[in-house]
């Protein structure tokens, strides 16, 4: 193992540094691996990392998240494509699955395992996710790639990369379709079939302008549109508005311009601005009587939700006389048919989201033994939404944040650094973070942190007016049109969205053992948490106050090399969460996870991978049936078929084994196929 072929970690601060100099427990998947795993998306390359937790909602919707916590929104994990952020603001969430990216277009991604609020603000509560796209420079040329295999999987990717002068750029097109999962468990009944099958077509093309020896610009854009099949769901007590299975179009776009320039020696400036946009049209049709669009029910459900559900049980016992006398005037309608039988609605689910970011950042060769970056960022949200919102809603935040790394003495390292947020709706929050690294020998670091973050409420739990308006499709015009009674609305709670919050204590190490060719890297912490589980359901909206907790764990990571032709990685996370529990999604937590890969490249072009990836102990909270146990073998053969001159033809098997027979992620999440393969041919030039 080669001094140089050590990575250097360009996330944990924002300065480029070492592991042994990185204030953090840090993973980088880096380029072999995401080629030989032989997975087709971002989310499945993950669940290479310790600690991190990676489960499919549906075909069309990932729930990746450090260390699990809630299974519905994972929404305490910053996720950068090249520093820029990609969370959306509604419900800070990560459109995992239609990103306008490509795995072919991805060098590689940097994942900092543990709070980083001090470098990147909102969000960077568990860990930061950096995906670092290819430089045009290092793709230069043609490649056409297509895969096709069972449940439908039918992907291509078409790239072209040049250089003009002073000018890198690179243009790419790609598209995956799938079937999704193949069938939907329940506890309490048979097997259905489970619709959500997804197709995504996406571009993206990157610039890069050498300016001079000192300055480069960079502009980057993208679109993506996806076509989904959402989850089936009966038209019942439980969920009375839903009838079929509903297609979501989703459109995701956004462009980034970036300028590097060197203020002198040890000067360097970064600015980026970037601007995003999300949009999602779900419409879909539905049966119900009109009386459940009657004003005074909606007004009802405002005032008291229990005794308003009265009007699907028959009962007035959960209402004040006042509210009694309303209900059972509604109930009375019952016989009249114009509200009792059931017409057809067009009713939906619309969303608009849009983001403009501005971040700069000097970093300052203070000394030899001192270096700093500081810096500001903004970012603007907007949300339209006549489903979630009632209109429109909008969140700005500022940032300061500063680090310091100082060479204390030739064997310790000092790394001190803050972020200062001032966000409209939550306030003011500072974030801490400080580490001392002992590098006690020459490759072998012990490494202590101390880091605070926090995470602020999204718009949706700031200024929810949540309700399905619906159209009567046979006659618009006779009356019976209206909002659905059940609603969810932030003005009717006793609390405010509370700001979460996390204190990490760590003890990591990193070693490097050249003449084994094996690195190591393992962390132990303590994290103290205040967490806030919502139920963030229309019929059932209910902020909760902050509940504490300490989750307490090891993380383990072995990157072995016994030949040069030979790569072995193991990945493991214990973990451990303590608590009340208020809301039984917060118990969504592995007490065991990890991955096994190992990758050969054989003569004559000929390579093997294979992976196997695990987690299991998740907790069962009464209906809240989680998987107890999920695992899966991954095996990628493949072979390079040189052409004449620089041409070349790759050619591919993958072989994906359920081993278990658990459910992806919860009860509803259905079962995967437990074989599904795919054979795929690239053309490179």
């Amino acid at each position: 193992m080669d001094a140089d072929a050590m990575p250097m970690v360009l996330s944990a601060t924002r300065l480029h540094q070492s592991f042994f100099d990185a204030p953090a427990a840090v993973t980088i998947i880096d380029r072999q691996m995401i080629e030989q795993s032989g997975v087709r998306e971002i989310p499945e390359l993950l669940r290479m990392v310790p600690g991190m937790v990676v489960g499919y909602e549906s075909g069309s919707e990932a729930f990746v998240s450090h260390h699990g916590t809630s299974a519905d929104l994972a929404r305490r994990m910053q996720v950068l494509v090249d520093g820029r952020s990609i969370y959306q603001p509604l419900l800070a969430a990560v459109d995992w699955i239609g990103l306008p990216l490509d795995l072919g277009d991805v060098e590689r991604i940097e994942v900092i395992r543990g709070p980083n609020a001090a470098s990147y603000g909102v969000n960077s509560f568990f860990a930061v996710v950096n995906i670092i796209t290819r430089h045009p420079a290092d793709v230069t040329g043609e490649k056409i790639s297509y895969r096709r295999g069972d449940d439908g999987i039918e992907d291509y990717h078409a790239r072209v990369a040049k250089k003009v002068g002073a000018v890198d750029w690179h243009l790419s097109l790609a598209g995956r379709t799938d079937e999704g999962f193949s069938d939907n468990r329940w506890a309490d009944r048979a097997v259905d079939v489970f619709s959500d099958s997804k197709s995504v077509d996406s571009v993206y093309g990157r610039v890069v302008w050498m300016i001079d020896d000192n300055s480069n610009l960079e502009f980057s854009a993208g679109h993506a549109g996806m076509s989904a099949q959402q989850q089936y769901r009966e038209k019942d007590s439980a969920n009375p508005i839903f009838m079929q299975a509903p297609v979501a179009e989703k459109d995701n776009r956004f462009a980034s311009l970036s300028l590097d320039t060197d203020l002198g020696a040890a000067h360097q400036l970064r600015v980026q601005g970037s601007h995003s946009r999300f949009l999602r049209d779900e419409p879909w049709f539905t049966t119900l009587p009109p009386l459940l669009f009657h004003p005074d029910l909606v007004a009802l459900y405002k005032e008291n939700r229990n005794c308003a559900n009265g009007i699907l049980t028959g009962s007035s016992a959960a209402c004040t006389p006042a509210q009694a006398t309303v209900l059972n005037s509604l109930l009375a309608l019952w016989a009249n048919p114009t509200y009792a039988r059931e017409r057809l609605f067009l009713s939906g689910n619309f969303i608009k989201e849009t983001r403009t970011e501005l971040d700069v950042q000097d970093t300052w060769i203070v000394s030899p033994r001192v270096r700093s970056v500081f810096g500001l960022s903004y970012d603007r949200a907007e949300v339209d939404s006549s489903t979630y919102l009632g209109g429109h809603a909008s969140n700005e935040v500022w940032g300061l944040f500063a680090h310091v790394e100082w060479q204390l003495a030739s064997e310790w390292l000092l790394n001190v650094g803050a972020g200062q947020e001032f966000d409209q709706d939550a306030g003011n929050f500072f974030s801490p973070r400080a580490a001392l690294n002992w590098q006690f020998a020459d490759s072998q670091v012990l490494r202590l942190v101390y880091s605070e973050a926090v995470r602020t409420p999204d718009i949706l739990e700031t200024s929810a007016d949540w309700g399905y308006d619906a159209v009567d499709m046979l006659n618009p015009a006779s009356g019976l049109s209206g909002t659905y009674f059940q609603t969810g609305q932030v003005s009717t709670q006793l609390v405010d969205a509370p700001t979460e919050r996390i204190k990490s204590s760590e003890v990591g190490y990193y070693g490097r053992f050249d003449a084994a060719r094996m690195t190591m890297d393992i962390r132990l912490f303590l994290d103290r948490l205040q967490l806030a589980e919502h139920d963030i359901e229309f019929e059932n909206f209910n902020i909760r106050d902050l509940e504490s907790f300490r989750m307490r764990g090891a993380e383990a990571a072995i990157d072995w090399r016994p030949l040069p032709s030979q790569r072995v990685q193991l990945n493991y996370a214990h973990l451990d969460m303590t608590g009340s529990l208020s809301n039984d999604n917060t118990n969504f937590v592995p007490k065991h996870s990890g991955s096994v890969g190992w990758w050969q490249d054989y003569q004559q072009g000929w390579r093997l991978g294979t992976t196997y990836y695990f987690y299991n102990d998740l907790r069962n909270s009464g209906s809240k049936a989680f998987t107890l146990f999920y695992d899966r073998l991954d095996m990628k053969l493949s072979r390079t078929v040189n052409l004449h001159g620089q041409q070349r033809i790759d050619l591919s098997a993958v072989m994906q084994w359920r081993l278990s027979e658990d459910a992806e992620l919860r009860r509803e999440n259905g079962v995967d196929t437990r074989r599904r393969g795919w054979l795929g041919v690239e053309w490179r030039y």
